[in-house]
């Protein structure tokens, strides 16, 4: 190999950590920078992960490991499209990787979906967990009613974290103000809501069984609408369904209790129209049959109160700093955008799998990226050198790997009782730690 090979991954989350980790195997001797918007690591480990799943959020030991390479530089702080564009990246490295997520909520479509009190999975999971984009996101949660669309584990975790109790909560890294918000809430019931039937949702059964644990509520779902068992063309996926039908027929067998608020999980039912004046009063929904696997509607429609609305039906990616967009991702063949550009994880596959879905699919590309770039760099690029020129020249305060090593000692001396932290919520906080050793 002669000249190292200069590259720029944007995103720090776990589709561009395991890019670089497997550029460090398969590439050995390249120079990585990872560019990140926020002056904190890991992307969806720290503000998607729900905050009582500290064990998911164990993943991050293993990205800290590929931070020690000493090849390996993580440069938080310094946006892609508004403090760098693409144009400058291509012309400081050799190779650029998009590891963006899909960093935008999928719409219902249906009327009324702008009243206040509605929220998208991400913006909402975003505000409990802390992100300093959406800190005021919520305004109150002074409530009694909720729904949550979606019949996926995001669905399960923003249910469970509204209706969960100091002390359930108590080993959690929720965040201050939606701590406070959430144990005052007057929350009575939630309903978690699919438009296709029990067999169809895509709920782990670990997740789905952690409502058996709720001490302030009782889950509930109709017994008439669990088939008796179920036969598809996977055998795990047939064992995770079947599993899954026996905890809902544990569930169906429950009453509602005195004192306690009710989750009910319910199915076949598409929302139509949102009601209320400027905040969300009531929705609509459309009674669903299933016609060759598909949710057809009946004709028969249904309306529940509700003050607060989170949508779970997935993600998509928006036209940003001129990457071709197309059909909520970046336009690719096998992770390849153009000469010297390619993409990894949602931002080229779509918001599906696990996290650890993302580790087979980045090395993919990276066997792409070697194939193309075999012989190194042509030495033109000037790398990190170039991008410190440029964040000195711009005025970008970038935060280094060393520096998130002391935000986060710093949170953790922070936390309370067995919280594992307690998290800034404010970049300012965090560049003023930095700066002074206060805040």
């Amino acid at each position: 190999m002669g000249n190292a090979l200069k590259v720029a991954i944007i995103g720090s989350g776990p589709a561009g950590m395991y890019t670089a980790g497997a550029l460090i195997d398969k590439c050995p001797g390249c120079e990585i920078d990872i560019l990140e918007k926020l002056a904190t690591p890991y992307g969806l480990i720290r503000t998607g992960v729900a905050p009582d799943h500290q064990t998911t959020k164990n993943v991050s030991r293993a990205f800290d490991k590929i931070m020690e390479n000493e090849n390996v530089r993580f440069v938080g702080n310094i946006s892609f499209g508004d403090d760098i564009s693409l144009q400058t990246l291509r012309e400081i490295y050799d190779v650029v990787v998009m590891a963006i997520g899909t960093p935008k909520d999928r719409e219902l479509g249906i009327e009324g979906e702008d009243k206040e009190g509605v929220f998208g999975a991400q913006v909402f999971v975003y505000w409990y967990n802390g992100h300093p984009e959406y800190r005021n996101a919520v305004p109150h949660l002074n409530i009694k009613n909720a729904i949550v669309i979606g019949n996926g584990n995001v669905a399960l975790d923003v249910a469970r974290v509204l209706l969960s109790s100091t002390e359930e909560m108590k080993d959690s890294d929720l965040v201050d103000h939606a701590r406070e918000m959430i144990f005052d809430s007057p929350i009575e019931h939630v309903r978690v809501i699919g438009r296709r039937g029990p067999e169809h949702a895509q709920f782990s059964t670990k997740e789905l069984s952690e409502f058996k644990d709720l001490s302030t509520a009782v889950t509930v779902t109709d017994p008439a609408l669990i088939p008796d068992s179920f036969e598809g063309t996977d055998a795990k996926e047939t064992k995770v369904v079947n599993n899954n039908l026996s905890l809902l027929r544990d569930y169906a067998a429950n009453k509602p209790v005195a004192g306690k608020r009710l989750l009910s999980l319910d199915f076949l039912l598409s929302p139509t129209h949102i009601y209320g004046d400027d905040r969300i009063e009531k929705v609509r929904f459309e009674k669903n049959r299933i016609e060759d696997g598909k949710a057809v509607g009946s004709g028969e429609f249904v309306e529940y109160p509700c003050d607060l609305l989170v949508t779970c039906i997935g993600y998509e990616l928006v036209n940003v700093g001129g990457l071709p967009v197309e059909k909520g991702v970046v336009k690719n063949t096998d992770g390849k955008v153009d000469e010297h550009l390619y993409v990894v994880g949602w931002a080229k596959r779509g918001p599906s799998g696990t996290i650890g879905t993302n580790r087979l699919d980045s090395q993919r590309v990276v066997d792409v990226i070697v194939a193309d770039h075999c012989d190194g760099g042509d030495g033109s690029k000037s790398g990190a050198k170039g991008l410190d020129a440029y964040c000195q020249e711009k005025g970008i305060e970038t935060v280094t790997f060393s520096d998130w090593e002391q935000i986060n000692e710093a949170e953790k001396q922070r936390a309370k009782d067995e919280s594992p932290r307690r998290k800034f919520v404010r970049t300012r906080d965090m560049l003023k730690l930095l700066r002074e050793g206060q805040v």
